[in-house]
C-alpha cells in the first residue's frame, strides 16, 4: 500500500488533519480540548512551529502549520503521542487514539492561506454546532474577528495583513463562504495527492527535497511521479496536434462545447494546475471550471463521444509521459 508523501523543508506550510481511530471521539469534554491546546502550545515552542489557524472538532482537528525548521514529522509525533498518552491514561483505555498517520497537505502559503483558514474556521458551522464561527470556542477564528488575548502559539498577523490588518474585512471574507452555492471546492483545500499549489510551487518543493539530500521512492510514494506529469501546453498540443481538434472548436462559445470540457478535464486530471490557474487559461471563473470538469466526468459514463475523447486523451498523455521520462 502506498504511503502519503512527506515533503519537509524549512519554512514549509501545511494543512494538518488528524482523526480519531474509527472516527471515534478524541475530545470528550472541554477539558480534553483545553489540554490539547496546551499540548499544541508546548509543541509549537519546542519545535518552533508557527500555527496560523486551528479548529478542534469532537473526532478530529485541523491545523495550519508553518515549519521554519523543516521538522513537521518530529513535531506531529510529539503532539499526537503526548496527547494520546494523556488521553489513554485519563480514560483508562488501550489502543490507538488517532486513525493512523495524520494527513499533511503541503501548501503554497501566499495563495491558499485565506481560503484554507475560512474552510477551517467554518467547520463548526458546517457541522451544525454553531450558527456562526465566532460562537465556537475551540477555533482560532475568535482571535481573528475579536480583540481577544490570543494564545502565544497562534500567529494571526500574516493572514490579517492580507486584509489590510482589519478583522472586519477578514470576517466578511469568511462569511462569503457561509452561503449556499458559495461552498469551497474540495480541490482548493486538499489539492492533488496532498500537494496544494501551482505547478511551479510543486516542482520547487521536490527540488528542495532533492537538494537537501532527500529521496523520493516512486514505488511507495506515487505522489513523486506527479512531477513527471505533462503541463498545460502539453495538453493543448495533444488536443490540437495529436487529436487533430481545431483550435476554434475548443474556444467556440457554444453551450455544451465538448472540446472545451475535454481541455478543462485534461488540465485538471493530468497537470498540477490549480482551479484558478485553469480558469485563467480558459478565461473562466474557477467555480465554473470545477463544475464543467465534473459535468464532463458524468457525461463520460453515458456519452460515447465524451468517453472516446477521454480515452484518446489518456492514451496520448501516456505517450507524452514516456517521452518525458526518456
Amino acid at each position: 500500500m502506498s504511503r502519503p508523501l512527506r515533503i519537509e523543508y524549512d519554512d514549509a506550510f501545511y494543512h494538518i488533519i488528524a482523526r480519531g481511530e474509527r472516527l471515534e471521539t478524541i475530545f470528550t469534554s472541554t477539558a480534553d480540548k483545553d489540554k490539547f491546546l496546551i499540548k499544541v502550545g508546548e509543541t509549537a515552542e519546542k519545535y518552533q512551529l508557527l500555527i496560523h489557524a486551528y479548529v478542534l472538532m469532537d473526532n478530529h482537528y485541523h491545523l495550519l502549520v508553518e515549519t521554519p525548521q523543516g521538522n513537521l514529522s518530529q513535531a506531529m509525533h510529539y503532539l499526537n503521542a503526548s496527547y494520546s498518552n494523556w488521553f489513554r491514561y485519563k480514560y483508562k483505555i488501550v489502543g490507538s487514539v488517532f486513525q493512523g498517520r495524520y494527513k499533511a497537505i503541503l501548501v503554497e502559503k501566499d495563495e491558499y492561506l485565506k481560503v484554507l483558514s475560512a474552510y477551517i474556521h467554518l467547520n463548526p458551522v458546517r457541522a451544525g454546532m454553531v450558527t456562526e464561527p465566532s460562537l465556537y470556542k475551540y477555533s482560532s477564528y475568535r482571535f481573528y474577528s475579536q480583540k481577544l488575548k490570543q494564545p502565544a502559539f497562534l500567529r494571526t498577523m500574516d493572514l490579517l495583513e492580507m486584509f489590510n490588518g482589519k478583522s472586519s474585512e477578514y470576517s466578511k471574507f469568511v462569511a462569503s463562504y457561509d452561503k449556499k452555492g458559495s461552498e469551497i471546492d474540495p480541490e482548493e483545500i486538499y489539492g492533488k495527492n496532498s500537494l496544494l499549489g501551482s505547478e511551479a510551487f510543486l516542482r520547487k518543493a521536490f527540488k528542495e527535497v532533492r537538494e537537501a539530500g532527500g529521496a523520493l521512492n516512486e514505488r511507495e510514494q506515487p505522489d513523486a511521479r506527479e512531477m513527471k506529469l505533462v503541463n498545460a501546453d502539453d495538453i493543448l498540443e495533444i488536443i490540437l496536434a495529436d487529436m487533430r481538434i481545431k483550435e476554434e472548436a475548443i474556444w467556440k462559445k457554444k453551450r455544451g462545447n465538448v472540446y472545451r470540457k475535454l481541455l478543462i478535464y485534461g488540465l485538471r486530471r493530468y497537470t498540477a494546475n490549480s482551479l484558478k490557474e485553469i480558469g485563467a487559461i480558459v478565461k473562466m471563473d474557477y467555480s465554473a471550471v470545477s463544475a464543467l470538469a465534473r459535468r464532463f466526468e458524468e457525461e463520460m459514463k453515458t456519452n460515447k463521444t465524451s468517453r472516446r475523447l477521454m480515452e484518446r486523451l489518456a492514451k496520448e498523455v501516456m505517450k507524452r509521459r514516456v517521452m518525458k521520462d526518456g
